[in-house]
């Protein structure tokens, strides 16, 4: 069994295709394919279900996926203790991030590591918040930013987010400085479905209010789009709500309503130098700038 066998087999099945993890792994498709049989006929056993352009998991697979991510974590960690020695913070880190963060906060976190730690490699996974939770805890990813709190996960804070009010330019409420939930409590009401509904839910029900839910959508540029077209009214978090029309308001809530956003790894995880590379940065990165997400409302 070797090194590369096992980075094929994880590939493929965090991919779900051979086509796939060729890309992510820069090889062909038929060298991909040998690896993975070569590793199955080691074990005496198949570890992929295969279909017309998909695979799935056989029992043994799960758990050798579990097995196989362990073995490539100490495989990077050991090159990784061993730059450190030198002095040097490399290796790779796979980051679960939300479209929004992705968009208005990575852009100068990774600025700035990379400006500290020119040998250290981020790959990129966005997901919504459920999605991230899972893949923090089951090692698909080394951290995450996610928004809710999880027992299962170590979390170092990252910034808080303010939620506002989306409305038309032309609506009654867009002239008021902020808004109070309960105005909402008629209007037609568009819940995102990307994972902090269960924020925007809480505050209205706070101020006791019961939306009227007329949509569900999980992209922000759909809600925004649909609120640009007067079909309703919404309250999303503010960095998702950055690239909004010009015809499109944000007004904050009063009382005030936010997610917390952190970085989350698995309690059970033994952090890699790279790991401890980038969260020491980007507590760094958070204390200069200041915890909280600038997003003007207008």
């Amino acid at each position: 069994m070797t090194e590369s066998q096992v980075r094929a087999f994880i590939a493929v099945a965090e991919c779900g295709s051979f086509g796939e993890a060729s890309r992510r792994l820069h090889l062909s498709q038929p060298g991909v394919s040998r690896a993975v049989q070569s590793l199955e006929g080691e074990l005496g056993a198949p570890l992929l279900v295969r279909t017309r352009g998909a695979v799935s998991l056989t029992p043994l697979g799960e758990r050798a996926l579990v097995r196989g991510r362990a073995i490539v974590a100490e495989a990077d960690a050991m090159r990784q203790e061993l730059d450190e020695q030198r002095g040097i913070a490399s290796g790779r880190v796979r980051l679960g991030s939300m479209p929004s963060v992705s968009a208005a906060v990575l852009p100068g976190l990774l600025a700035h590591l990379e400006r500290r730690h020119p040998a250290l490699t981020v790959t990129v996974l966005d997901g919504h918040d459920d999605e991230l939770v899972a893949w923090a805890r089951d090692g698909m990813v080394d951290l995450a930013v996610v928004a809710a709190d999880d027992a299962a996960l170590e979390q170092q804070p990252l910034l808080v987010d303010e939620f506002f009010a989306v409305l038309p330019a032309d609506h009654a409420l867009a002239g008021r400085r902020s808004v109070d939930p309960r105005a909402l409590a008629d209007e037609p009401f568009i819940l995102t479905q990307a994972g902090c509904e269960r924020l925007v839910l809480s505050a209205l029900a706070a101020a006791g209010v019961a939306p009227n839910v007329r949509y569900q959508v999980t992209e922000a540029s759909s809600i925004l789009a649909m609120v640009d077209e007067g079909l309703g009214v919404s309250i999303m978090p503010g960095l998702a709500a950055q690239d909004r029309p010009s015809s499109v308001v944000l007004r904050p809530l009063r009382p005030r309503a936010e997610r917390r956003l952190s970085l989350a790894y698995a309690q059970r995880q033994a952090l890699s130098p790279a790991c401890r590379a980038f969260l020491t940065e980007a507590a760094a990165w958070t204390a200069r700038r200041g915890r909280r997400a600038a997003v003007r409302a207008v």
